[in-house]
């Protein structure tokens, strides 16, 4: 029987997740499967995988989605686990390092997907947190408005981080991008 270990661990930067779960395996434990919060690891030589996370997004029908994967396994990167529009992947170590995106439009492409998305979430949740703010001033005290405009406000405030990293990033892309397109 092998050793086999699940971690609960949230996080809102998809690059710290991919180093934390790099770090993992170069401790000799291989990600099989994940969720929200949750990894579930197998006991492996260590460093034998490099991985890569990605948000699958965008690319249309399920067979463009399989067509990538395919392209993928093909250049020798597995798919280790797929949950909705998030994907990892992994490499043998010895093949060397691999990137999913390795030009600068692609990258800012792929930074735009997360963008979008974290604006979209925050947006939500600000409204939400607004709305029942506003109902639970004219309701009374035993009202749950109360709680869950907090946990909207908070889910909102806990967004700004990563959207102003996003940002960040986005813009020093654009940058790189006219820098070398010039």
């Amino acid at each position: 029987m092998r050793d086999k270990k699940l971690i609960f661990r949230l996080f809102f930067d998809y690059e710290k997740e991919e180093e934390w779960v790099n770090g993992m395996a170069k401790n000799g434990w291989h990600l099989t499967s994940f969720g929200i919060g949750n990894y579930a690891f197998e006991k492996g030589a260590p460093g034998k995988y490099i991985y890569r996370n990605e948000m699958i997004y965008e690319l249309g029908s399920k067979d463009d989605s399989k067509e990538y994967i395919d392209f993928l396994r093909d250049s020798g990167i597995e798919l280790v686990k797929k949950k909705l529009n998030w994907a990892y992947f992994r490499k043998e170590a010895a093949d060397g390092p691999f990137e999913l995106y390795s030009d600068t439009s692609s990258k800012l492409a792929y930074i735009n997907r997360f963008h979008y998305l974290f604006l979209f979430v925050f947006f939500i949740n600000l409204f939400i947190g607004i709305i029942n703010f506003i109902l639970f001033s004219y309701a009374n005290k035993e009202s749950i408005n109360d709680f869950v405009a907090g946990v909207n406000t908070g889910v909102a405030i806990a967004l700004i981080y990563p959207i102003l990293k996003i940002m960040k990033k986005r813009r020093n892309l654009k940058n790189q991008l006219e820098i070398f397109n010039d």
